[in-house]
């Protein structure tokens, strides 16, 4: 690690100073999603840190979650195909604190039998990859339709472990500040690409959206429908009777004044009434 990163200048590493205000400054000025992660990356590589995951973990029955990042294709692969999402402790306790912690942080189930517990294999990959430690910072938040959004920004390390503890000792609240920022960022560019958007006859999104209130049980049987789940894939999966999904559909039909349940489907995907 850099001879100038110290408790004495704790904006200073590897000959560049981080200052707060440029730095949230930059992340206002992006103007397009690719611009927005490649200022991340400056920003954490500033810190010393390898590259970063930013996962959505608000909807644990996905095999593949929303995700942008920095780690490479090949960590992203393993992960994928091993299906990690699923047995990830980091992932586990992150739905359920705001707090940022370190994988040290993190409890693991011990090896009692033959099998290998899977929150091991994911720490004995992220090793294998040179990923040593890694900072899990959380958000939980509630947009303007009443939803509750939850995801979690990893950041990697891959130096010795000891110079992690010394940058997160000083580096851990000015980049939890500086991430809220960069999310906030990321969703107005995405409200803003929807406003700008003008396919399936909807207009603009952001009159649209505040007007159409769907419930949770419409919301989910439209996210099921768009998954291609007929009305009774989506009973069984609910755990509610067809005629109870179908009148559900019906509802969110009418209230996005679509056609039919395609058109309603389309329509909810747009408007980000529903995630896909």
């Amino acid at each position: 690690m850099p001879e100038n990163c110290d408790r004495g200048h704790p904006q200073k590493l590897g000959g560049f100073a981080v200052d707060i205000e440029e730095a949230i400054a930059a992340i206002e000025s992006c103007d397009a999603h690719q611009a927005l992660e490649a200022t991340l990356q400056d920003i954490v590589g500033s810190y010393g840190f390898a590259s970063y995951c930013f996962l959505d973990i608000g909807h644990a029955h996905l095999d593949v979650p929303f995700y942008v990042g920095t780690t490479g294709s090949e960590w992203e692969s393993e992960y994928e195909s091993n299906g990690f999402v699923h047995v990830d402790e980091c992932i586990r306790l992150a739905r359920r604190t705001n707090r940022p912690f370190s994988w040290t942080n993190v409890s693991l189930p011990k090896r009692t039998g033959k099998r290998k517990p899977g929150a091991l294999k994911v720490m004995e990959a992220a090793t294998d990859h040179g990923f040593e430690e890694g900072l899990d910072i959380p958000f939980h938040y509630v947009d303007l339709l009443g939803r509750i959004h939850s995801s979690n920004c990893v950041l990697m390390w891959r130096d010795k472990r000891r110079d992690f503890r010394t940058v997160r000792s000083f580096a851990e609240p000015t980049l939890h500040l500086i991430l809220i920022y960069w999310m906030q960022r990321s969703i107005q560019l995405r409200e803003r690409a929807q406003r700008s958007d003008r396919v399936l006859g909807i207009g603009r999104a952001s009159a649209q959206v505040h007007q159409i209130q769907l419930t949770d049980k419409e919301r989910e049987v439209m996210a099921w429908a768009a998954r291609g789940k007929t009305a009774e894939d989506s009973a069984e999966i609910m755990s509610i009777s067809t005629e109870t999904v179908r009148w559900h559909t019906k509802n969110a039909i009418d209230k996005l004044g679509a056609g039919n349940k395609t058109h309603a489907v389309a329509k909810a995907i747009h408007l980000g009434l529903i995630d896909f």
